[in-house]
């Protein structure tokens, strides 16, 4: 299950450095809809890797405790992450939105 969060802690991270990217692209294509989706899903996923942060915590053998300690170092990190990467990629959809219409 460890390795799951980890790959699931990956998969944000990814998604992360993609999501304002894909908001200049949804504003340029005026597909708000999908942006809003992308941003449900992304956030779900985190919801998901919050709860095996949790469940993890209390299943854990002393041999896997390094690698539990090394992903909740930077949860605080992958959240305030998330939060910066949903607003750029809702300013850069409003961008695209005003290049679109000039």
């Amino acid at each position: 299950m460890l390795d799951l969060a980890l790959a699931l802690s990956a998969l944000i991270w990814f998604c992360v450095f993609l999501f304002p990217i894909y908001g200049f692209v949804a504003g340029r294509r005026d597909r708000k809809e999908h942006l809003t989706r992308a941003q449900g899903i992304l956030v779900g996923l985190v919801a998901l890797l919050v709860l095996f942060d949790l469940t993890l915590g209390v299943m854990v053998t002393e041999a896997e405790r390094p690698e539990l300690l090394r992903l909740q170092s930077y949860r605080w990190w992958m959240l305030g992450s998330v939060a910066a990467s949903l607003g750029l990629a809702w300013a850069m959809y409003a961008l695209a939105q005003r290049n679109r219409r000039q």
